[in-house]
């Protein structure tokens, strides 16, 4: 059983759980004190320890143990993903954390069928943020993905982009190249990490631009074109928002990530 915690955590500590972490692990789970319990709290690494004691309103836990592992993707993936109405939106933050993300950053888009209001954003933000700590729980990630405030894609361009070191990758229809030939062609900067050993996969960014259900218009296109996006197709099929965002992201992990001949390869030596 794990548990995402928003607070410091120190081995011989007690933490006290209550409200909804103590329903869903007393109520729910039906756990009983000795139990285990691992929890963690975005920082990196997890702790380990027992329910040491379960009242009416609230359970005790002791942390016996530090466990430093994380299971951060092998490259850094910054999704880009147009605001979608309800739970299309809720599974890309759900299974693109899943997937190994890096951050996640709600899109203002012309044909977005979702807007968000200034006094509805803030909440908005929790909930999501909620969902991907869930996520996080469930697929054993201890640092999850930057849940970034949502901006529009003309902000984006001229005042986070030249922060950053990256590949843009945008989807397009009419585009000469699929992704999967694109990915194979790519460049990756020559780096090496502490132990000397070369890993040029690993340490790369990409940026994943995905469009509402009636796509990017020829202008947002042309904008992020000009910014140095490559565009690039999914196919003669067309794909709902939520597809296409974790079929890009499966795709980059299949070919040069997590999942790649590549990584396991570096990760080896």
């Amino acid at each position: 059983m794990r548990r995402f915690l928003n607070q410091p955590l120190m081995i011989g500590e007690e933490i006290i759980l209550q409200d909804e972490d103590y329903n869903y692990i007393a109520r729910v789970l039906r756990s009983r004190e000795n139990d285990p319990i691992t929890l963690f709290n975005g920082e990196g690494g997890e702790y380990h320890g027992n329910i040491i004691e379960i009242t009416k309103r609230h359970l005790t836990v002791k942390l016996k143990k530090y466990n430093p592992i994380n299971r951060t993707g092998s490259i850094k993936i910054h999704l880009l993903q147009s605001l979608a109405k309800g739970e299309k939106m809720e599974l890309v933050l759900q299974k693109s954390t899943e997937l190994g993300v890096t951050s996640i950053t709600p899109l203002a888009t012309e044909r977005s069928v979702m807007h968000l209001k200034k006094d509805q954003t803030e909440k908005r933000l929790e909930r999501w943020n909620n969902i991907i700590t869930s996520a996080c729980e469930q697929c054993e990630l201890n640092i999850p993905p930057t849940l970034q405030d949502p901006i529009s894609i003309e902000a984006w361009i001229n005042e986070v982009l030249p922060t950053l070191n990256t590949t843009i990758i945008t989807l397009a229809p009419t585009a000469k190249h699929s992704l999967g030939s694109f990915l194979k062609s790519v460049k990756f900067p020559e780096s090496k990490n502490e132990e000397g050993l070369h890993n040029d996969a690993l340490s790369h960014s990409f940026t994943i631009i995905i469009g509402p259900e009636g796509g990017l218009t020829q202008e947002e296109i042309e904008m992020l074109q000009n910014a140095g996006a490559q565009s690039v197709s999914l196919g003669s099929r067309i794909l709902r928002t939520e597809t296409a965002a974790l079929s890009v992201i499966s795709t980059i992990q299949g070919l040069i990530g997590d999942w790649s001949t590549e990584t396991e390869e570096l990760l080896e030596d």
